[in-house]
């Protein structure tokens, strides 16, 4: 048998060796063609739960919300357009000129009642709820402690009533103040003392608060929000772009800083650095210029929010909103999504 091999390869052509055994004179072949990626788009049902660390998020998308007055004349109308727009989650605000300080909480929970079934009969759901900042004073411009405990107690009534009224609801929006001492760090302190009776309660009741960063009052840069809610375990924060921007300040950065503690936003645009909180239409008062597909991937991103993108507009069409929404999400997917 030795002998036989060794006359095979004798009288054949010579052994190939090296890299190439196998191949010799074979043409290399093209390579197919990558496809590329389909990206299946799909809505995130909004939650408080955070999106997974590094999770691929092409494809994802927000459900856009819109807020609207409790005390509004037309508030059944205004839902009924809401929702014929395409919403299908509102964030409820209430002032206390809404007459609930003055009322009992069988007639609050009634009220709240009779809101919620027009708000149920138009399909939609109450994502956020916003705490009532008028005629409350958590930093009393004299520094009063007996004002401050009172807006504390004021706020915490309202908070339980809701939770009764609003089951559903599990993110409260709150200024953390209303007139600035001086100086500021002492309006800090006092809002950190409110916010120290405040928070278990919230965490008692199973329900988060998040603390906006505002235009004339506190929080109205990464700062004073640092200063505020540091050390707080149970503080979120709500994002209102539209401050932020009037401010003057780095709106993606600033949602970078507020990281995984991101509760709710507010979507509405404002003159760069005018000081001006106008809540116009997205792209409306600084045309050309966008960011919103920056802030809208770093809300997915980053932040890991999924939650609703929330437009807080005054006076708006529901559906101009709608497609405002819309133009947005095309320039993200031209921007982030496009192979």
């Amino acid at each position: 048998m030795l002998l036989a091999v060794a006359a095979v390869v004798s009288c054949g052509e010579k052994e190939p060796s090296g890299p190439d055994w196998g191949n010799i004179n074979k043409p290399t072949p093209t390579p197919d063609p990558e496809n590329p990626t389909e990206i299946v788009v799909r809505n995130i049902e909004p939650t408080v739960e955070l999106g997974a660390k590094g999770e691929n998020v092409d494809g994802m998308r927000f459900y856009p919300g819109i807020s609207i007055n409790i005390e509004s004349s037309k508030f059944a109308a205004n839902l009924t357009e809401i929702a014929n727009a395409g919403f299908k989650y509102i964030e409820i605000t209430i002032k206390h000129t809404y007459g609930i300080m003055d009322m009992t909480d069988e007639a609050v929970l009634a009220k709240f009642a009779e809101r919620i079934g027009h708000v149920k009969a138009n399909g939609l759901t109450v994502w956020s709820i916003h705490l009532p900042f008028d005629s409350v004073e958590y930093t009393h411009i004299a520094g009063k402690e007996s004002v401050r405990k009172q807006s504390v107690e004021n706020i915490l009534r309202v908070l339980r009533l809701c939770v009764q009224g609003f089951p559903e609801c599990k993110n409260y929006v709150l200024h953390a103040s209303k007139g600035v001492l001086s100086p500021r760090s002492e309006s800090v302190n006092q809002a950190r003392k409110s916010l120290a009776e405040m928070l278990p309660v919230a965490k008692e009741l199973g329900v988060r608060i998040g603390v906006e960063n505002l235009v004339g009052s506190l929080c109205w840069s990464m700062e004073e929000m640092e200063n505020t809610i540091a050390g707080f375990d149970d503080a979120w924060v709500t994002y209102d772009i539209g401050h932020a921007n009037c401010k003057g300040l780095d709106v993606v950065k600033f949602l970078e800083y507020i990281g995984p503690r991101l509760a709710t936003v507010h979507m509405h645009d404002t003159v760069t650095g005018s000081g001006v909180d106008s809540h116009d239409l997205l792209g409306v008062p600084n045309p050309g210029i966008s960011v919103w597909e920056d802030v809208y991937r770093t809300m997915l991103e980053d932040n890991r929010y999924r939650g609703v993108f929330l437009f807080e507009l005054s006076g708006k069409n529901a559906n101009t909103v709608m497609e405002s929404y819309k133009k947005i999400v095309a320039d993200y997917e031209k921007k982030y999504e496009t192979k």
